[in-house]
């Protein structure tokens, strides 16, 4: 007897957005959504999941978009490939720590059909557009048959492959909102190797400089926790500070040591994550010093 490669399941491409909500609404038990589907075909083949339904929002039209629109923000459609992304003009020069995270992951093929949706409503702890989504503060509209509501991306991850999102709710917008002036930011990917691989820490920083007082710290790490995570006590250690190298190392120490909990794995022990991130930390505050 031939052995199976995936389990049965039924498929559907729904056209419009109204269709999509009727079907996840009536098959939420054992349906699942899927936008490029990098993450759902390879835990379906390893029975990771088991859907008895999928349902595509591929075939929507109106969910592959990106626009920008100066001094408001970014609006990505939540089928939107994240080559799209990577190569906008505006995302490269607004965005940077988002290009950073979408230009390290994986490889052309996966970036040709994978979304910035589904790499966070995914839920993996090491999800590389998690952590600059943090610091930019992205903000999620989702619909359901039930009507829309607001998430932001701070309240989304609840666990490993686990979100706050209702089996009936569909992400329908990710909005990132414009950086405040003069703020600088970057994502440091640490993965095993150097291209084609997860990261064994991943750290996004954002900071906004009033001369040499830190005005905005924001810290954001993946990897390194059940889900990504902002680092509030440090921030908060360099928020209204006059910024210096010692600073840093001290918000730096801090964040590594109590504000994350790695795992050892083969990949790479709980100590050596921790370094990564304290180091990752103290680069990325440091550009704002040495601007």
């Amino acid at each position: 007897m031939r052995s199976k490669i995936l389990n049965d399941f039924c498929f559907h491409k729904p056209t419009t957005l109204e269709e999509a909500m009727g079907l996840i609404d009536r098959y939420q038990e054992g349906g699942l959504l899927m936008a490029g589907g990098s993450e759902v075909i390879p835990n379906m083949k390893s029975l990771v999941v088991t859907p008895d339904h999928i349902i595509s929002l591929k075939h929507i039209p109106e969910f592959d978009y990106l626009r920008y629109t100066p001094g408001e923000g970014l609006h990505i459609g939540p089928t939107t490939p994240l080559t799209h992304i990577e190569y906008n003009p505006d995302v490269q020069r607004v965005y940077p720590s988002l290009f950073q995270g979408i230009h390290g992951m994986s490889n052309t093929n996966i970036h040709n059909t994978s979304t910035v949706t589904g790499n966070i409503c995914y839920a993996v702890p090491s999800a590389d557009t998690a952590a600059p989504l943090l610091t930019l503060e992205a903000v999620l509209t989702v619909r359901s048959v039930e009507g829309e509501r607001i998430v932001p991306i701070g309240e989304l991850f609840a666990g490993v492959r686990r979100t706050t999102l209702k089996k009936n709710e569909i992400v329908t917008d990710i909005f990132v909102p414009e950086p405040q002036e003069g703020a600088l930011m970057a994502y440091y990917k640490n993965p095993c190797r150097k291209a084609l691989d997860l990261a064994i820490a991943g750290v996004a920083t954002y900071v906004v400089m009033d001369g040499e007082v830190c005005r905005e710290a924001r810290i954001a790490m993946s990897a390194v926790a059940v889900v990504p995570k902002r680092a509030p006590e440090a921030e908060v250690m360099l928020k209204g500070q006059v910024l210096s190298a010692e600073l840093i190392e001290k918000a730096a120490e801090h964040a590594s040591l109590h504000e994350c909990s790695p795992i050892s794995d083969i990949r790479a022990s709980a100590e050596y994550r921790r370094e990564l991130v304290r180091l990752s930390v103290r680069d990325g505050l440091t550009l704002a010093l040495n601007k």
